[in-house]
């Protein structure tokens, strides 16, 4: 009898055993399981950056992009080898000038990084022109023009370090208000012949900005004292802006867009930690 209930006592513990041991098992597998399928997961989830095919010439993108109750029409060049590489890129906002507002989006590439993004195949940035909408002006559209770069760095791959801000008239004057408005965004801005109004208050990060603004000696439009108003009180606030008056030149001197030691200045910055 006693070898019977060894026998019965024995089997139950064989069987206890290997019920724990194969739960333990499945729990573990179970376990490698999830952490796969998470792991999976986390690769597989779909980027939010939009792809561009490949092409051996720039690539010219339009778009409309709403915020708020605004709304504007943009568009966004990119050079060839953002195609061909994996890298983020250095961006340029540029602002154009009273003339070129309305609905013809074409009209951004008329002068500006706009013209040169689609005329050298080297050039070393993504261009985001925005259109001005008729009888509006930059210095009411600071709002949405900060949230359009917020849209565009989530969707391709922009270095955020080196966003560069340009822009000539009446969007040298939408430059410096945006500049002064968020300059958290820009590691260098450049205005052209522009009217500035020298603030009541300053931000020190625009204190503290690459700064280097261009205007024609003789500019009947927006009078060249203004501009060097701003610029001296920049200085005076320990800044360091540069400013190049252009002998002779009146106000459109968008040909300033033509010359690469705009640009190599521009690559030289990248924007400043928040203090």
């Amino acid at each position: 009898m006693r070898k019977i209930i060894a026998t019965i006592t024995i089997s139950l513990i064989v069987i206890v055993a290997s019920v724990y041991l194969f739960q333990k098992d499945f729990n573990v597998s179970e376990l490698e399981n999830k952490d796969t399928s998470r792991a999976a997961l986390i690769t597989m989830k779909p980027s939010n950056l939009e792809t561009i095919e490949k092409s051996d010439t720039f690539v010219e993108k339009s778009n409309t992009f709403a915020y708020s109750d605004q709304k504007m029409q943009y568009l966004l060049i990119f050079p060839a080898k953002y195609t061909q590489t994996t890298n983020r890129w250095p961006l340029i906002l540029f602002l154009h000038g009273s003339s070129l507002r309305g609905q013809e989006l074409d009209l951004v590439k008329s002068y500006g990084p706009s013209w040169v993004a689609e005329q050298r195949t080297e050039f070393p940035f993504v261009v985001l022109a925005p259109q001005c909408p008729n009888g509006e002006d930059w210095l009411n559209k600071s709002e949405i023009l900060a949230a359009l770069l917020d849209d565009v760095s989530e969707k391709y791959r922009i270095d955020q370090d080196r966003v560069y801000l340009t822009g000539t008239s009446m969007g040298g004057n939408g430059a410096w208000y945006l500049a002064g408005q968020h300059p958290e965004y820009f590691a260098a801005i450049a205005p052209l012949a522009s009217n500035p109004t020298v603030p009541s208050s300053w931000n020190n990060q625009l204190i503290s900005m690459p700064i280097w603004a261009f205007h024609g000696e003789k500019d009947p439009v927006c009078p060249l004292e203004n501009d060097e108003a701003m610029i001296n009180a920049l200085r005076g606030q320990g800044g360091t802006p540069k400013l190049t008056i252009l002998p002779g030149q009146g106000h459109n001197i968008a040909g300033v867009y033509k010359n690469h030691e705009l640009y190599d200045w521009f690559l030289a910055n990248t924007r400043q930690p928040i203090e």
